[in-house]
């Protein structure tokens, strides 16, 4: 404890002062030696440094601009994109509708086609039906001729010639076209 008393004893306002700083030219070394770490650090760390802070500053800045940039282009190629497929889908239905269109057109154009040939082939029949049926009355004309021949010949027992005998046929057609 004596020990403890002298060491607090021997502390004055002097002696701390000489103990905090014990000589002046060491304190003045250490002063310079401060003065110098602090120029050293400032050009060869601080500057360095800043300058890389700054480029750094400024790379993210121009990453940031780049960005928003892109951003602005992304929206006006969506946009873009977006005005393109609308376009694209009333062009389709364009097409659809155009398809539509077309597709009735050629269902009247077929229909008509076949009402047409349908008409061609009913008076086509008409006509065949109109040839047959002269063909049917030369027929029957032929054999009413034959007919009437024969009955001329029995009735008026004798050889009619082709003269009287044209003359009997043409009354008798006569007489049945008469009666119809």
């Amino acid at each position: 404890m004596e020990h403890l008393l002298i060491y607090d004893e021997a502390i004055t306002k002097e002696g701390f002062i000489e103990k905090l700083f014990p000589n002046p030219w060491d304190a003045l070394a250490v002063f310079l030696a401060f003065v110098v770490l602090l120029v050293v650090v400032f050009y060869f760390a601080y500057k360095p440094v800043k300058k890389l802070i700054q480029k750094r500053a400024q790379y993210v800045d121009d990453k940031l601009r780049n960005a928003e940039k892109s951003e602005v282009e992304a929206q006006n190629k969506a946009q873009e994109a977006e005005l393109n497929l609308k376009k694209s889908h009333q062009e389709a239905m364009l097409i659809v509708e155009q398809a539509k269109a077309d597709a009735e057109n050629e269902r009247v154009r077929i229909k008509e086609k076949a009402k047409e040939e349908a008409d061609q082939e009913v008076l086509r029949a008409k006509e065949e039906i109109k040839q047959e049926i002269e063909k049917s009355k030369d027929e029957i004309h032929s054999q009413i001729v034959d007919v009437a021949f024969d009955a001329s010949k029995k009735v008026l027992s004798r050889e009619v010639n082709q003269k009287d005998n044209e003359k009997l046929i043409n009354e008798f057609i006569d007489d049945l076209e008469h009666k119809e």
